[in-house]
């Protein structure tokens, strides 16, 4: 078996690419420290970077504190909204200019993300001599990316290693609602009295 200590990783989160590809495919939220611990393994961690979106709200502090606290660093900008009502958030340049930058320290590029917009970046990566390898959901990643990455893992072949537990509450919410209706007439309520 290969021994890989020696290996020097980076691993770079686009946090919006994984959130609704996990959310549209199966209505769960991903376990980002188990992306850093499984794709790292063996070798040497240099810095795992979860790139995010602020909203105004911050309601997303809370989940940027856990991030933080399991050793990923948490870069956020701000959520552009357009008069139109379009919102705005992706990370492209800024992840690849950070993998860029960060060549020179790493051995093994670990992206989190199924963008094919990366497929240049994979390119210049494995061109440099460094391992480019790519983690996503494969339901919803480039075809493109994955012909230009040295390792992959699809995260849906271990749903229950990269996504966190189902809400039991949820599901149980999901199981009522699919009851099949009674054949008696539902009785009727009187209006809501306003206050």
């Amino acid at each position: 078996m290969l021994k890989t200590p020696s290996r020097r990783v980076g691993v770079f989160i686009d946090v919006q690419n994984m959130y609704y590809s996990a959310r549209n495919l199966f209505n769960r939220k991903v376990n980002f420290p188990k992306i850093v611990s499984e794709t790292v393994g063996d070798q040497e961690l240099i810095r795992a970077i979860a790139y995010t979106v602020a909203t105004e709200s911050g309601d997303e502090n809370a989940f940027f504190e856990a991030l933080e606290k399991a050793g990923i660093d948490v870069i956020a900008k701000d959520l552009i909204e357009y008069d139109s009502g379009a919102k705005k958030g992706d990370w492209d340049v800024g992840i690849a200019i950070d993998i860029v930058r960060s060549l020179d320290m790493l051995d093994v590029v670990v992206l989190a993300s199924g963008d094919g917009d990366f497929s240049p970046l994979g390119d210049y990566v494995r061109g440099r001599g460094r391992i480019f390898h790519v983690v996503s959901f494969r339901e919803s990643t480039s075809s493109e990316l994955l012909d230009i990455a040295d390792a992959y893992t699809n995260m849906s072949d271990e749903k229950n290693v990269f996504l966190m537990p189902e809400d039991k509450r949820k599901r149980a919410a999901t199981s009522t609602t699919k009851r099949t209706p009674s054949k008696r007439p539902a009785a009727k309520r009187a209006p809501a009295k306003k206050k």
